[in-house]
């Protein structure tokens, strides 16, 4: 981990898997960076690499005002994936994306195409 302060580390628990590039692009626009396609490439192409259940984490940095790294996992039993959020350190952003994981562990946003 980027950061060896707890306070700082904000564990998400779980989003349902296809609102992850949306979170990618909620969390990236709290932290005043912009994400594109590069950054969910370099996500998305990770993430079948990763395993909650083994404790197999991909960690993505997140530059901009408020430097972010975000920890990604998938289940590999259900079509959620885990979250964790490295370097939170402002109330005001902590707020958003504490709201944004409600949000995308709540609602389907979208359904790709299986």
């Amino acid at each position: 981990m980027t950061t060896s302060e707890p306070e700082s580390i904000l564990d998400g628990g779980w989003i349902h898997d296809m609102n992850l590039r949306p979170l990618c692009e909620a969390v990236a626009e709290f932290a005043g960076y912009d994400f594109g396609d590069s950054d969910w490439q370099a996500v998305e192409t990770a993430l079948p690499a990763t395993d909650v259940e083994a404790d197999t984490w991909y960690d993505y940095p997140i530059p901009g005002r408020l430097p972010l790294t975000l920890f990604v996992a998938a289940d590999p039993d259900a079509y959620v994936v885990f979250v964790r959020i490295a370097g939170v350190t402002d109330e005001r952003a902590r707020a958003q994306i504490e709201a944004a994981l409600f949000i995308f562990a709540s609602w389907e946003l979208a359904r790709p195409p299986r």
